[in-house]
């Protein structure tokens, strides 16, 4: 149900997200819906929930702690973008259609802040080992990794919106190159 209910925000936004779409697309009866969750609410929060716990997942998946900390950061980043390729509609409607209203206070909304915080620590984890070897300049890994999660949102804004069409290895590339050297020019001496 949680997977076809994703379906169905993608095709529909949050707003065309219906309990009976969702029982079409589920192949089970409104009623069997209702035996889980209380409300559409419910059922969507839910669903963006799981899709997010398998996205970081994923994400998890593809580290390889191995590496030197200026490749994992990179296949942090590319990782990004081939999760988009494969949640495309899921993510068009997070990213784009903004209409996820997350109430903080909420219960609902600690969770999801809880499922962002998870991610956001993997992430600063990785920037945290870059800083113990020495790879990157002493930083706030937790603003480092929130700061990324905003290039690569907006990197994948663009791409969702078709104002780029260039390979996702070259847009990761590009946010690393940005994210890791700025944008000034640095005068040889």
């Amino acid at each position: 149900m949680l997977a076809a209910a994703r379906r169905v925000m993608g095709r529909y936004a949050m707003q065309g997200t219906t309990i009976d779409r969702v029982a079409e697309e589920a192949g089970v009866a409104k009623g069997t819906i209702y035996l889980y969750f209380n409300s559409k609410d419910d059922l969507v929060h839910a669903a963006v929930l799981e899709g997010l716990r398998e996205i970081m997942e994923e994400t998890v998946r593809s580290d390889d702690p191995a590496k030197p900390p200026i490749e994992r950061i990179r296949d942090l980043i590319l990782s990004q973008y081939r999760i988009e390729a494969s949640n495309q509609d899921f993510l068009k409607t997070l990213i784009i259609g903004n209409s996820l209203d997350v109430e903080v206070e909420s219960a609902s909304g600690r969770e999801f802040m809880r499922v962002y915080a998870e991610f956001l620590n993997f992430s600063a984890s990785i920037f945290q080992a870059a800083i113990d070897h020495g790879a990157i300049r002493p930083i706030d890994p937790q603003f480092a990794a929130f700061m990324l999660g905003e290039m690569i949102t907006g990197s994948l804004r663009r791409r969702l919106l078709k104002l780029a069409s260039s390979p996702l290895e070259a847009d990761a590339d590009a946010v690393v190159e940005l994210f890791l050297k700025g944008i000034q020019v640095i005068p040889c001496a």
